[in-house]
């Protein structure tokens, strides 16, 4: 009977002397297909072989799967947030479970975390209180957040442009996304949004093609007639310009 230990051995001195050729071998699309098609016929004895391989390489795979975390963080940020909300009750259990185990532990880390961001922390609550007082002002009292808004919004846009402005810079306050102390200065954002979205200014090319069809706008104009002149100039209008005809 072979000794295990031995084969073993044999077998990791025969692929470290033989690397370059062993390596060349798998990546030909035959043995791909193999492998691919074991996995897919053997997916427990896959699954052994991956946990056997990581529990003895516990510190090479921790490392190599922060650096794949690391150059792919907008991807694994993004995973975590679909999978938050789909698992969202889940979560906030498992939060406050591990917050109620670990509770002293949390207390000193939002420490230290408000300690260094100390300013950002008051950033933040400050316009959170901002965004409240806001939205209860256009709750309880919308005429005279509907007047501030007006007044500021000029007067000189047309009444249909003016109205939509005005409607949507009242659902974002109501929102919370435009503080009041901000309407005033923000109203340049929202006519610029409106004529982004409807291009209400929008300048059209007279050569450029019209839409379905290769006629230009230009072809559908028409030449203007030539003026022939009249034999019967008025006469009044002939002494207004000191007696002088436009044809003689």
């Amino acid at each position: 009977m072979v000794d295990p230990s031995k084969h073993h051995e044999e077998q990791r001195r025969y692929r470290a002397e033989n690397h370059a050729r062993i390596l060349a071998k798998e990546r030909e699309p035959a043995s791909k297909g193999t492998k691919k098609k074991w996995r897919a016929d053997n997916p427990q004895k896959r699954a052994e072989y991956q946990r056997k391989y990581r529990a003895k390489n516990k510190e090479a795979h921790a490392a190599r799967n922060k650096k794949w975390r690391l150059s792919h963080a907008a991807h694994v940020k993004a995973s975590h947030r679909i999978y938050y909300v789909e698992h969202r009750d889940q979560e906030i259990a498992k939060s406050r479970i591990y917050y109620a185990e670990h509770r002293d532990l949390q207390l000193a880390y939002s420490k230290i975390y408000y300690a260094e961001n100390r300013e950002r922390i008051l950033e933040q609550q400050a316009g959170y209180q901002h965004r409240v007082k806001s939205i209860n002002t256009i709750r309880h009292d919308p005429d005279t957040v509907y007047r501030v808004v007006s007044r500021a919004v000029s007067s000189a846009l047309p009444r249909f442009m003016r109205d939509d402005v005005i409607a949507s810079m009242l659902l974002a306050v109501l929102e919370g996304k435009l503080l009041l102390e901000l309407v005033g200065a923000r109203v340049k954002d929202y006519v610029t949004g409106y004529n982004r979205e409807y291009d209400t200014f929008k300048t059209l090319s007279l050569d450029a093609p019209m839409g379905g069809t290769d006629l230009r706008r230009i072809d559908l104009l028409e030449a203007p007639t030539p003026y022939e002149p009249e034999n019967d100039e008025d006469e009044d209008m002939v002494m207004l310009r000191g007696a002088q005809s436009l044809w003689r």
